[in-house]
């Protein structure tokens, strides 16, 4: 016959490890989720810092788009330009300026090699330009003229 006594202290050092193996996974488990709840926070940010990065890499696609698309206006304008005596020309004989593309130069007097000639001047340079046909200077009149002509 067993001691009835025994049993019953059998059971609660049974009872009480059971708890204790327990309380030690409940602990497990409460650093876990607290990990995983930072993690979260943590995606939640980096979510946040992408979208932003987003927005603003679609904004600079929107520009990029926007230049690309005035380049290629700009080269379509060039293409029908053709380059004589060192400037730019349209099909009508309109003179162009050679650095900025823009219509409407002006005569102007400049001096090569200590002779004066008519060249073109445009508002963004500060002097004129020196129209040059086989290495020498042409007045800028004459070459509008013959611009004219081959039209």
């Amino acid at each position: 016959m067993g001691i009835p006594f025994l049993g019953e202290i059998e059971k609660l050092i049974n009872e009480h490890g059971s708890s204790k193996i327990l309380q030690e996974r409940i602990a497990l488990a409460n650093d876990q989720y607290a990990a995983l709840e930072k993690e979260l926070s943590a995606s939640k940010t980096r979510e946040a810092q992408f979208e932003t990065e987003n927005l603003r890499l679609k904004l600079d696609n929107e520009q990029l788009k926007t230049q690309v698309r005035e380049l290629h206006d700009q080269i379509h304008e060039i293409n029908l330009l053709t380059v004589k005596y060192g400037v730019y020309w349209d099909k009508d004989g309109n003179v162009y300026c050679p650095k900025c593309k823009t219509p409407g130069l002006k005569v102007a007097w400049a001096t090569y090699v200590r002779q004066q000639v008519h060249g073109l001047k445009c508002t963004c340079s500060d002097s004129p330009f020196i129209l040059m046909e086989n290495g020498e200077p042409i007045h800028a009149q004459e070459a509008m003229k013959l611009m004219a002509q081959q039209r």
